[in-house]
């Protein structure tokens, strides 16, 4: 019942995704087919495309995070009306299992879809691409991904649905700024392991931005639990 219900809070966010992806990756096909502009090689196509998706990573992981346990409007802010939160508060199981289902399925959803997205971005690659470089960078995109939802996780667990998206998002464009500036938050920046900019495809895998993001995730994560049972709705 719970997943089915996580699954039914979080189905129009995922539809709203879909159709988010399907307008960037037709942008490129649009613009091939009325010629404007003229003379873009293919190459600088498939750059655009694969810096396009990278920020639908991340889009894709924060809004998802979105449907958290705390994240529907707040009661005082509209007038006696809110979402399932309070219900789902009052369920008899654990926040702990409330949490796991919750962002257990968001990441599972976030995973399909950056997979996907990744996957066809190897497809649209104007070069040949092999098996192993393809599962090295499916792999590294969805790891690095996971960071991000971690982060969008614990921040609903703390604020509601109209502040989480964009504190999320200036948690990140924050790490965006430090990496450029500071050379060992570069080096393991997510941002950087899911970017083909960053690490080419015929690059190793980045070991370090991978470490990072796995240890972040837990981390994070376990702040989530944390916050959650002790917090008072």
């Amino acid at each position: 019942m719970l997943w089915y219900k996580a699954w039914l809070e979080t189905r129009w966010r995922f539809a709203f995704l879909v159709g988010s992806i399907l307008v960037v990756w037709l942008a490129p096909l649009w613009i091939s087919s009325t010629g404007v502009p003229p003379g873009v090689p293919a190459a600088k196509q498939w750059m655009g495309l694969q810096l396009g998706s990278v920020l639908l990573y991340i889009f894709t992981a924060i809004y998802l995070a979105g449907s958290g346990i705390n994240s529907q409007t707040l009661y005082a802010a509209t007038s006696g009306f809110h979402g399932s939160m309070l219900f789902t508060l009052s369920l008899p199981v654990s926040r702990r299992r409330l949490l796991f289902v919750r962002a257990g399925l968001g990441a599972l959803l976030t995973c399909i879809l950056v997979a996907i997205m990744a996957g066809y971005i190897l497809l649209r690659r104007p070069e040949a691409t092999s098996a192993l470089q393809s599962l090295v960078y499916l792999t590294r995109a969805i790891v690095c991904t996971m960071p991000v939802y971690a982060l969008s996780v614990l921040v609903a667990c703390v604020l509601d649905e109209m502040w989480q998206f964009m504190s999320a998002c200036f948690v990140w464009v924050a790490v965006f700024l430090l990496q450029a500036r500071v050379e060992v938050v570069s080096r393991v920046s997510p941002l950087r392991g899911m970017s083909l900019n960053c690490y080419p495809i015929t690059a190793p895998m980045p070991w370090a931005p991978v470490a990072v993001s796995l240890v972040l995730t837990g981390v994070l994560l376990s702040l989530s639990v944390l916050v959650l049972q002790r917090k008072d709705y």
